[in-house]
């Protein structure tokens, strides 16, 4: 009987005290602190990846737009900037085939300024600057950008049109 009594009282002695509690509390405390201080820095990183990718797939719409678009009206795309809409191509509607630049334009910078989780950026704007090279060759730039944090970003697509 008093063997088992013994076994008894080795396996109550074998707890934690109060001071190892609060020692691997303390431990477990810093190392979360350490955890929780990566997110606002992960969540930052998300969302310039997300604007990034969201100015690239508008500058890519404009930039295929245009390719579609009749190489003589192209160049009246020049110095368009959707911060200014004075800078859009008046639309020719009666032309053959009608001209739509600047209605293309307005649409552009309502996608552009769109609330972000629509797919826009928040105070983004657009730029398109059309150079001619050669007879028969523009060279055609389309800048997209938006205020990140403390600068400005920007994504810049280029490509060459030729006349067929």
């Amino acid at each position: 009987m008093r063997q088992r009594h013994k076994q008894f009282k080795l396996i109550q002695d074998q707890g934690l005290t109060l001071v190892e509690l609060l020692i691997a509390m303390a431990v477990l405390s810093i190392a979360m602190l350490g955890a929780v201080g990566m997110f606002p820095v992960a969540h930052q990183h998300i969302r310039a990846g997300g604007d990034l990718t969201k100015a690239t797939g508008l500058a890519q719409r404009m930039v295929e737009l245009l390719r579609d678009e009749r190489f003589q009206a192209v160049a009246r795309y020049h110095n368009a900037d959707t911060r200014q809409t004075s800078s859009f191509p008046a639309d020719d509607l009666g032309g053959d085939p009608p001209f739509r630049g600047g209605s293309w334009l307005q649409r552009w910078r309502e996608e552009i300024s769109s609330v972000p989780f629509r797919g826009g950026l928040y105070q983004g704007w657009g730029r398109i600057e059309v150079e001619p090279i050669d007879r028969g060759l523009l060279a055609i730039r389309v800048t997209v950008g938006w205020p990140a944090f403390t600068t400005e970003r920007t994504v810049e697509l280029a490509t060459y049109l030729a006349q067929q």
